[in-house]
């Protein structure tokens, strides 16, 4: 890495803030097609609301004219009416009062429409009969009382007679009636209907403009507005609205409801249209493109308000990002430089900090896979130490196999142990190590190695011992217990012919008694040893198969270690496991010769000897255990001397326990005295307190657990609810004076604490003391 340039602050600085002002440009342009998209939408929305509203109003003005329609034909299929189209004198005789009849009929048909504002019925004999006229002579009448448009009463007789109408319509226009203008729609029908060559005259319904206008406001909802509606010979029915935006060009036929653009005078147009399946009509809407535009105002003045803050918020957190990011990265690289030693010392603004980073980094990975093989051979190593430390009795308890045992990674589960010892042997004498001798004992591992995981099913490690012995420690569960010693043998042939085809070796292999807990497969290591010693032809042996005369006992310097332990430790469980294994190594699957018993009860003495200068108690009870070590060397049964040594070596562990326990209730008083002294002070911890006593702090917070029952916040707790719940019985000290003098800095703190505790709130618990509670308390 030496002679690399590093890249100055300003120059990390500027990537960091490229990346994010693109990010932010990105962002930005993704938000304006968003906007546009929404806008787009947002219009349509708008442009089908209207089409919506037109619709209401055609279907209301629909269902108004179908009502015209009605009262015209009841009219026109008046029997009264045809009495006098057949009649030659209508003003003579009963055919006066039938015309009387039929204009008081016209004047209720006209009260009961709105959109009515005249009934006419005309006849080619020139009777005219209205809700207010009636006369036989229409011509004279006709311009004096009515007068529609600019028609002369030629011109309107040949308009109304020319042609047979059925519920036709004729185009706004004027009215004169009764000296007032007016503006209406007229409805025509043909009488009598159906005498499409003999008809006589026609019904005329005048209907009001203005109130045809009225139900169709509701479609246009700006002043700039037009409303159309268009016959379907494209004849403009009527219309109302601003006369500058009005369609020249009659109804679209593209579709029964929809919207088109265009451009009229310079301004652009939206017509809305939806056509009436009733009538036919097509009911147009126009609106100038600036009146959606002024709608959609707010969502354009949002988004553009938004974009920019967002712009400006953007680019301010992109600069605090980019100077934040640009920091670390920097003292990384000085770190880079400072670490292995490079001398580009002077900021190149030309290196880009990712290259130089990646070159870095590429340099420092580049002896991963060497590091990972040593990583791996350490924790092969590390798990060996493991499994040679087992063996040899180097745990004084099962927490300490467990906890190395999880932390190694070991699968060795089961309820019950055994420990193989396997050693591979040739079948001529013994031979020196040679060359050739260790790669065929190394390929003989091997193949121990993956025939035992094959042929054994079970939870299994496999531990080197030397060139040519192996051990195998196998966890069982009880129901492979039963099954394992036919397994074992039969694994064993498997194993001893393969290694015979292949190599010409034999397999040994010798089995030591089970255990139930991991840390005493030492003994089943031992007995599995001393059994491989007496399978001289090879084969399988048990130790629980030999039975001998022991020249020496068993009592190994790791056990005594661990007694000693465990003893000072108050371990009474553990202790009695250790004595019991003591006696059944040495009396029950041995028989020890005199000498050797004498031997064992000197050691055992010289154990008890250690454990009693180290165990302080009075001077009575030391004598008579000094006795009773006195006596231990004259047993010349092993039975006895360890039944005696059993009840020696508990006796002191209880003693180093009472120690314990005593010490123990030392600290307890200590600990109750100082928080009864202390617990009024708002600043008392659990630190503090442990400095104050001059002991560790979990020391301290296992003696709350141990002796008093309850941890350190609970005890203070309590100290200060009690007192709070005694003032609380005087009523003339203050709740916030409570708080305080009960070690609470914050009233609401002592609130929230009371209420916790109690269940009501302070002076809700005062409320409810009984009368005479103060007093009572006070004397």
């Amino acid at each position: 890495m030496n002679g690399k340039a590093v890249p100055g602050i300003r120059g990390v600085f500027l990537q960091f803030i490229i990346q994010y002002l693109i990010l932010l440009i990105v962002t930005s342009c993704i938000g304006g097609y968003v906007y546009s998209r929404s806008f787009d939408k947002e219009k349509r929305d708008v442009i089908e609301s209207g089409i919506s509203r037109l619709e209401q109003s055609m279907t209301l003005l629909d269902v108004r004219l179908n009502e015209v329609r009605s009262i015209g034909t009841q009219i026109a299929l008046d029997a009264r009416l045809s009495r006098l189209i057949s009649a030659k004198l209508p003003y003579s005789g009963e055919d006066y009062y039938t015309i009387k009849e039929i204009s008081e009929s016209l004047a209720t048909y006209k009260l009961s429409n709105r959109l009515i504002r005249e009934v006419v019925i005309y006849l080619d004999k020139g009777t005219f009969i209205s809700s207010v006229h009636t006369t036989a002579s229409a011509e004279d009448f006709y311009g004096k009382v009515i007068r529609i448009g600019d028609l002369t009463y030629d011109d309107w007789r040949e308009r109304l007679l020319r042609d047979y109408q059925y519920a036709a319509y004729f185009p706004e226009s004027s009215l004169i009636l009764g000296g007032q203008d007016y503006r209406v729609v007229s409805y025509v029908q043909s009488v009598p209907i159906g005498a499409l060559n003999t008809y006589k005259g026609a019904v005329l319904v005048l209907l009001d403009a203005h109130e045809l206008a009225a139900l169709l406001t509701g479609a246009a909802d700006s002043d700039q507005s037009a409303v159309q509606v268009v016959a379907a010979d494209g004849t403009v029915v009527t219309g109302f609205g601003s006369e500058e935006v009005r369609s020249e060009q009659g109804a679209p036929t593209v579709a029964d409801r929809g919207y088109t653009e265009r451009v009229k005078g310079g301004a652009r147009l939206l017509d809305l249209y939806a056509r009436s399946g009733v009538s036919g009509w097509t009911f147009m809407v126009t609106v100038p493109q600036s009146v959606i535009s002024d709608q959609l105002a707010p969502v354009r003045n949002l988004y553009v308000s938004t974009m920019l803050l967002t712009l400006f918020v953007g680019l301010a957190i992109a600069v605090i990002l980019s100077y934040r990011s640009s920091r670390p990265v920097h003292r990384i690289m000085r770190k880079l430089v400072a670490g292995f030693g490079e001398q580009a010392a002077v900021p190149d603004r030309s290196v880009s900090a990712w290259r130089y980073l990646d070159g870095t980094i590429g340099d420092l990975l580049a002896n991963r896979e060497a590091l990972r093989r040593d990583l791996d051979r350490q924790a092969e190593a590390a798990r060996a130490t493991f499994l040679e430390r087992l063996l040899r009795g180097g745990f004084a308890k099962d927490s300490e196999v467990e906890m190395v045992r999880a932390h190694m990674g070991l699968d060795l589960a089961g309820e019950v142990f055994h420990a193989v010892a396997a050693e591979v042997r040739s079948f001529e004498p013994e031979q020196p190590l040679t060359a050739d001798t260790i790669r065929q004992l190394e390929l003989a591992r091997v193949l121990l190695q993956e025939l035992g995981a094959a042929e054994l099913p079970y939870s299994m490690r496999i531990y080197p011992l030397d060139e040519r012995r192996t051990v195998l420690l196998i966890g069982l569960t009880p129901e492979q217990t039963a099954t394992f010693h036919d397994r074992l043998e039969a694994a064993g042939a498997v194993i001893s012919a393969r290694l015979e085809e292949a190599i010409g070796l034999e397999l040994a292999l010798g089995v030591g008694n089970a255990c139930d807990r991991l840390i005493r497969i030492r003994n089943s290591f031992d007995e599995a040893l001393e059994a491989l010693e007496q399978a001289a032809d090879g084969g399988v042996v048990y130790y629980a198969d030999l039975r001998q005369e022991r020249q020496d006992f068993y009592y190994p310097t790791d056990m005594e270690t661990r007694l000693i332990h465990l003893v000072k430790a108050g371990d009474t469980a553990e202790v009695q496991a250790i004595l019991d294994e003591l006696c059944q190594r040495n009396t029950e699957a041995v028989r020890l010769l005199p000498t050797m018993t004498t031997q064992l009860a000197y050691q055992m003495k010289g154990t008890a000897v250690k454990l009693l200068k180290g165990i302080e108690t009075d001077e009575e009870t030391v004598s008579r255990l000094e006795r009773q070590l006195e006596t231990m060397v004259e047993h010349r049964s092993a039975a006895a001397l360890l039944e005696q040594g059993t009840a020696l070596f508990l006796e002191l562990t209880e003693l180093a326990r009472s120690r314990q326990s005593g010490q123990k209730d030392h600290w307890r008083e200590k600990i109750v005295t100082l928080m009864a002294a202390r617990y009024r002070e708002d600043d008392l911890s659990l630190s503090r307190l442990a400095e104050e006593l001059g002991i560790k702090e979990k020391y301290v917070s296992q003696l709350f657990k141990e002796q008093l029952g309850e941890s350190f916040t609970q005890h203070l707790e309590r100290l200060r609810m009690d007192e709070a719940r005694t003032l609380l019985g005087d009523p003339e000290v203050p709740v916030q004076d409570i708080s305080r003098l009960c070690g609470y800095a914050a009233p609401n703190t002592f609130y929230k604490a009371f209420k916790r505790y109690y269940g009501v709130s302070p002076s809700v618990y005062r409320q409810q003391l009984p009368t005479g509670s103060s007093a009572d308390k006070r004397r």
